[in-house]
């Protein structure tokens, strides 16, 4: 029988600009990966100017559709001893389906509850059409006096930097997730929404696994913080950026069953506790690739949805668990991992995919 999975998370209109070289130098802090919300004022160009003055300049392509002016950053995307100071080029643009919430039902085969606008908003419709061009069943909460989410999403390809700057509509309005929050099933992901809506997902009952995938905004949020919900959090996967973001991060990793942290190119750490009670911490590095990456947009989806599902399919419940199992999960996490950097547009590798990268022991 499949299991009954039920997202909860965002699906956006993602316009997608690739750019021809590094968003920020090592030195800076780079390859950057962080989500940032925004405002834009509209004018000619496009610039990026965070809080503490920094600034972005890009060089779009000739054919880009806009938006065109001054983006105001809601935060520093660079260490605190620097100011953004960078131009770059544009080289090529599209739209595509994005969101935490589209990426989790889609890898994981769940059924999506999130927020959409009314049904003549047009970026709302054009939502609807590419989550039924991917198959993803949708629930929508129609709130019809609030637009439908979207993102400008800067990547650098092989340079392996990813800045998603989300611009809020219908999920900063969002009140409740009724009638879907309480419906029994095997999964409950919670993935990018305030804290104050994932912790009434994540808090009510009928869900046997409860996973939580936080953005950045969740790590910094002061007014709800994660701790004030962890213990119903089973499993917990995010970035290295994002978690030392969070205020009392070890208070909440104590709460968590298991606890994901990717780093990148230096591939992740996992901890939980074993049968037998001890804390168990396990780096696991990058899966091996030899060719640099195309694009590394959904690897954290990727590998989380993979690790979640690994663990399922091995019969983990929550609670302890035997290290032979984690391990195996995480691998195969890094391998699809690896294996999605090589993909350009919304999708996620299939299991056979996954079982040959890991025969092979390489993406080639």
């Amino acid at each position: 029988m499949a299991r009954r999975t039920l997202v909860f998370g965002p699906a956006y209109l993602d316009r997608v600009l690739r750019v021809d070289q590094p968003l920020l130098e090592s030195e800076l802090g780079g390859p950057l990966d962080q989500s940032v919300d925004g405002q834009i004022r509209f004018g000619p160009g496009l610039s990026l100017i965070d809080p503490d003055g920094g600034l972005m300049e890009l060089e779009l392509p000739a054919d880009w559709p806009g938006p065109t002016g001054q983006i105001a950053l809601a935060q520093v995307i660079t260490p605190p001893t620097s100011s953004m100071r960078r131009k770059v080029r544009g080289v090529s643009w599209s739209d595509d389906l994005g969101g935490m919430g589209a990426g989790y039902a889609a890898a994981l085969g769940g059924d999506l509850i999130s927020a959409l606008g009314s049904e003549d908003d047009q970026t709302s419709q054009i939502i609807s059409a590419q989550l039924a061009r991917h198959e993803i069943t949708h629930r929508p909460i129609r709130l019809p006096e609030h637009p439908a989410d979207w993102t400008l999403l800067i990547t650098s390809g092989k340079f392996g930097d990813k800045l998603p700057i989300g611009f809020r509509g219908c999920h900063a309005a969002l009140t409740s997730l009724a009638p879907w929050i309480d419906q029994p099933c095997e999964l409950r992901v919670v993935a990018g929404l305030p804290n104050r809506i994932a912790s009434q997902a994540l808090s009510a009952p009928g869900a046997a696994v409860r996973f939580f995938a936080p953005a950045m905004r969740n790590m910094i949020d002061r007014d709800c913080p994660i701790s004030n919900f962890a213990e119903s959090v089973d499993i917990l996967s995010c970035n290295r950026h994002e978690w030392d973001q969070l205020a009392d991060r070890e208070q909440v990793a104590w709460k968590l069953s298991i606890l994901a942290i990717t780093e990148g190119a230096e591939g992740c750490v996992v901890r939980f506790t074993n049968p037998v009670g001890e804390p168990v911490s396990l780096r696991i590095p990058a899966f091996p690739r030899n060719q640099p990456p195309r694009d590394t947009n959904r690897a954290g989806e990727t590998f989380a949805a993979t690790l979640v599902n690994s663990l399922l399919e091995g019969g983990w419940a929550p609670g302890v668990a035997e290290e032979s199992l984690v391990r195996n999960a995480t691998v195969r996490a890094s391998a699809a991992a690896a294996l999605v950097l090589d993909r350009l547009e919304f999708g996620f590798p299939a299991p056979n995919e996954i079982d040959a990268a890991l025969v092979a022991g390489q993406v080639v």
